[in-house]
C-alpha cells in the first residue's frame, strides 16, 4: 500500500513538469503554424492560408488576425465578409501596431453610425473570445535581430486558454 501511495505521489509530481512541457510544444506549434499561413498568404494560396490562419488567429495570434481581417474583407480563401474582416482587424489593433490602427480607423470612420455599432458589437464578443487577454497573448515593440528597427512582437503565455472557433461564410467557387 505505501508503494502505491509513493509511485501516486511521484506521478502527480511529474504532472506539472509534463503540462508546460506540453504547452511549449504547443505554443512552437502555433508559431510555426502562424508563419506557415503567412507564408501560404504571402504566396496567394489563400485556401491553404486561411485554414492556418483562422486557428492562429482564435489563439490570439495578432499578425494572424490582421491578415485574416483582409482576407475576409477581400474574399480571400472565404467568402467576403466586411463586418467579419473590420472585427478582426479591431481585434489585431491590442497589439499596440501603429500602422494597424491607423488602417483600422481609416476604414472604420468610413462606416455609417450602423454599420460601427454592429463592427462594435462584433469586436466585443472577438475581444471576449480571441483578445489578448483571453489568450494569454503579450505585445512589445522589440528590436530586430541584425537590425536597428523595431517591430511589433507578440508572444502567448503558457497555460490552458478556451478555444472558440471562427464563424465564416463558406467560399463558393
Amino acid at each position: 500500500m505505501r508503494i502505491r501511495l509513493l509511485a501516486a505521489a511521484a506521478l502527480l509530481w511529474t504532472i506539472p513538469a509534463l503540462a508546460a512541457f506540453y504547452d511549449a510544444l504547443q505554443i512552437d506549434n502555433i508559431y510555426a503554424n502562424e508563419a506557415s499561413g503567412l507564408r501560404f498568404y504571402e504566396q496567394g494560396d489563400y485556401d491553404r492560408a486561411f485554414a492556418l490562419l483562422r486557428k492562429t488567429a482564435a489563439l490570439g495570434m495578432k499578425q494572424s488576425q490582421y491578415i485574416l481581417g483582409f482576407m475576409f474583407m477581400k474574399g480571400e480563401g472565404v467568402d467576403k465578409n466586411m463586418l467579419y474582416g473590420l472585427a478582426w482587424m479591431g481585434l489585431a489593433t491590442e497589439s499596440g501596431n501603429e500602422e494597424w490602427q491607423e488602417t483600422y480607423d481609416r476604414l472604420y470612420g468610413s462606416l455609417s453610425d450602423a454599420q460601427r455599432s454592429m463592427v462594435d458589437s462584433k469586436l466585443e464578443d472577438y475581444r471576449r473570445k480571441f483578445g489578448a487577454s483571453a489568450q494569454g497573448i503579450t505585445c512589445a515593440k522589440t528590436a530586430i535581430v541584425g537590425s536597428r528597427r523595431k517591430d511589433w512582437v507578440c508572444r502567448k503565455s503558457q497555460g490552458y486558454y478556451e478555444e472558440h472557433e471562427v464563424e465564416m461564410s463558406i467560399r463558393r467557387e
